[in-house]
């Protein structure tokens, strides 16, 4: 079989339970077989060519493949399934198609983005979005003061270059705070937030008066990355060279986005570094991004972005807890982080 090297990677993901609860849930499918076939399919038919080589295979709120076809081309192929506003990630055509056409622009004008090959398509149950695969660079830690300015300062000027796609069709804001619901559903079918409730209560205490902070303050719409964090960075020296996962692209308040990007820009796992900013870190970052912006922002607008960094960090502490029922990977964490926080909002906004 050419595909085997895919095949063989599916194989050995799929020893994984995580894994296998990923798959069923974005393609429907946990036989190694069948979704490798589903895919070489799904390349000869839109692309013209077979698969003859995994470069990279993994599941997370979308299932991820770098491969090589027998054309020579190199591609990342990632697949999604359509979901409801209701999730904090939520998914359809036309999103994807607006989210996908504004990364065109950013790749033809140089930005730091992989190119669009094709344009997301409806295949099966599910939709598929091909990319370039283009491996450059390395993550850097971004505790360092160098890496966490860079990054910040890339943000404003994303948010500057998409502000003509704002009223692009396939963008529509979805506002996870107007709800009765503490938390939208979780971005993928690993995290139950019903494991672990009453252990979990001190958080949703944070959560909830950071909600209610956020309700309190006017938004700012803007079209921004809402998953700006390590992980999705490659470096050379302390110059971005490549950021990925552009199906993260949405229509949000500002304040919201910087809040996310503040609390997660040092998050990864590809490389030993703690995952959580410190306080003075998370400010910093959002004070770096204003120096970009070239406009200040006022008392209540900064109140918003804590709120918002804090909700999140409460949002993915409740993550962790519902994989970690028991503390074994506190250390370091995004629950530490909270337990230790000074004050009552992350960016010790007063």
């Amino acid at each position: 079989m050419c595909q085997r090297s895919l095949y063989e990677k599916l194989i050995k993901l799929y020893e994984n339970q995580q894994n296998l609860i990923l798959s069923q849930s974005i393609v429907g499918m946990t036989d190694a077989k069948k979704l490798t076939e589903f895919i070489n399919d799904f390349c000869e038919l839109n692309l013209g060519s077979e698969i003859i080589d995994c470069l990279y295979a993994g599941f997370s709120v979308g299932a991820s493949f770098g491969l090589g076809l027998k054309n020579g081309e190199k591609i990342f192929l990632k697949i999604n399934k359509p979901n409801s506003n209701d999730s904090i990630t939520p998914f359809s055509l036309e999103s994807l198609k607006a989210m996908s056409q504004v990364q065109e622009y950013l790749s033809d004008n140089d930005f730091q983005c992989p190119k669009v090959i094709l344009h997301p398509v409806e295949y099966g149950s599910v939709i598929v979005t091909v990319n370039e695969f283009i491996d450059i660079g390395v993550q850097k830690d971004a505790h360092d003061p160098l890496i966490r300015k860079v990054m910040a300062q890339k943000f404003a000027e994303l948010i500057k270059i998409t502000t003509p796609y704002i009223s692009l069709k396939g963008f529509e804001y979805f506002n996870i705070f107007d709800t009765k619901r503490l938390y939208p559903v979780p971005h993928n079918a690993l995290f139950d937030f019903t494991v672990n409730e009453k252990a979990t209560a001190w958080i949703d205490e944070i959560a909830q008066k950071s909600k209610e902070v956020i309700n309190s303050i006017d938004k700012n719409l803007v079209l921004g990355h809402c998953d700006w964090s390590l992980k999705h960075f490659h470096f050379i020296d302390d110059k971005i060279v490549m950021i990925y996962d552009w199906d993260s692209l949405f229509l949000q308040d500002e304040y919201h986005l910087l809040g996310i990007a503040a609390s997660t820009f040092t998050t990864t796992w590809d490389i030993p570094v703690k995952i959580t900013p410190s306080q003075v870190e998370a400010y910093e970052f959002v004070k770096e991004y204003e120096y970009v912006r070239e406009k200040s922002f006022t008392k209540e607008e900064l109140k918003k972005i804590s709120a918002s960094a804090t909700y999140i960090m409460a949002y993915t502490a409740r993550c962790e807890s519902a994989i970690d029922p028991l503390n074994k990977n506190f250390q370091g964490s995004f629950r530490q982080a909270l337990r230790d926080m000074v004050g009552d909002n992350y960016l010790g906004i007063k």
